[in-house]
């Protein structure tokens, strides 16, 4: 049997997306775990957290914030603040959970 003209680049930017869309899942995930887990003073850290999916040109990748503006302590929450203030990390641990479900989405169940 021969195969002749197949070009697989031609399906790149399916094959891209399609990775993209298991990895926004694997964020999402990620992201509403971290949710439950962080500690509510004003709510406005746990409206923060959120998937962005990034695209320019051949960076293309899923990430997990924390923090914005009004929730600028995001980081001090995470990994402590000084020696005074203990640590109360929410998405580590969240993505540590999730690491058995993400594998799954990720291979394609």
């Amino acid at each position: 049997m021969r195969i002749s003209n197949w070009k697989p680049q031609k399906f790149d930017g399916e094959f891209i997306d399609a990775s993209l869309d298991r990895l926004e899942k694997c964020g999402e995930m990620i992201a509403n775990d971290a949710k439950r887990r962080v500690g509510v003073v004003t709510g406005e850290l746990k409206k923060s957290i959120r998937v962005t999916r990034l695209k320019s040109g051949e960076n293309r990748n899923i990430r997990v914030y924390a923090g914005n503006k009004k929730a600028f302590y995001a980081r001090w929450v995470e990994y402590g603040h000084g020696q005074k203030k203990k640590a109360h990390p929410f998405l580590r641990p969240a993505l540590n959970a999730s690491k058995p479900k993400l594998q799954e989405i990720l291979r394609g169940g």
